[in-house]
């Protein structure tokens, strides 16, 4: 028994803001068949030895084989890779179907693709209540010159780097680089600013960034199916259960009562009609009908004076 009153769904709203890498993890179970499961609760534990950690559901259909497994190997996978971390979640299919995989010396199953792999033998498992904490010492690890995979707030994302030197801090005189003329280098570093001051304002008004998503998929009352706000707001279906329970409370939107639609209402219409108004705003003084070096330039202009 413990003495914890937190409301579960609260509990994974508030985990979900804890950015994590995506990782599939892989092994042979005793009687020679292949296991994968993605998890992104891994973690670092030790350097001498090199140890790592992971944890899996009890009632996952796979927990007995990787908390008997003697080796596993832990995939950390690249950011083109949300179809791979999407299949391996998903349960009662052959996880393998599709994907390139071979074996290793102790015929555990590796992925052909991936950003890092860990090769583990198994160091301790530990009860975690529902879960199972899996301990293993890394035996192997293969990089490739892959960017990575992260979910944070229920949906897949990718690392940027976040520029921290103030603008006053750097020389006026700096010469300018070629990267400087580039449209993705500039795009990229203008997305961050003004998506920084728009996701101040959703925040502003009450909203978490996946609720201004799946209000603004309902914008104007609209109705849609469960898997179409998935695929619009890129988040994973667990988490949007969550929001959409939470905005059905507060009556931004209506869950049919079949369960297989959602609509949007007035009210949630009102919630976010300034957010657009913000955005389109945004957007008027970032392009302002300039040329593309025209564009250029003042992109270049707005990143240089964040």
């Amino acid at each position: 028994m413990t003495e914890s009153s937190i409301d579960a769904r609260e509990f994974r709203t508030a985990l979900a803001c804890f950015a994590t890498g995506v990782t599939v993890v892989t092994a042979r179970s005793a009687d020679g068949e292949n296991c994968g499961m993605t998890a992104s609760s891994f973690n670092s534990v030790s350097m001498d030895p090199p140890l790592v950690l992971w944890s899996v559901t009890k009632t996952a259909l796979s927990a007995d084989v990787f908390r008997q497994a003697e080796r596993y190997t832990i995939h950390v996978l690249g950011s083109e890779q949300q179809g791979i971390a999407s299949q391996f979640a998903t349960r009662g299919i052959d996880k393998f179907e599709g994907v390139s995989y071979g074996h290793d010396q102790y015929g555990v199953p590796v992925l052909e693709e991936h950003a890092v792999r860990f090769d583990c033998k198994q160091w301790a498992v530990y009860e975690g209540g529902d879960h199972w904490i899996i301990v293993g010492e890394v035996t192997g690890i293969e990089r490739c010159n892959k960017e990575v995979l992260v979910f944070c707030e229920g949906s897949f994302a990718t690392p940027n780097p976040i520029r921290t030197a103030p603008a006053a801090e750097r020389s006026m005189e700096e010469p300018e680089s070629p990267v400087d003329r580039l449209l993705l280098y500039n795009l990229a570093r203008a997305y961050h600013q003004m998506s920084n001051q728009f996701h101040s304002g959703v925040r502003d008004s009450g909203l978490s960034i996946p609720q201004w998503r799946i209000l603004a998929s309902l914008y104007g009352q609209v109705s849609r199916t469960r898997q179409d706000l998935q695929d619009r707001t890129f988040l994973d279906r667990e988490s949007l259960n969550d929001c959409l329970a939470q905005l059905e409370k507060n009556r931004l939107c209506v869950v049919s009562a079949e369960n297989s639609t959602v609509s949007g209402t007035e009210a949630g219409h009102e919630r976010v009609r300034h957010l657009f108004e913000l955005g389109q705003a945004q957007e008027r003084d970032a392009v302002g009908g300039k040329s593309l070096d025209d564009l250029i330039d003042h992109l270049a202009e707005i990143v240089k004076n964040t």
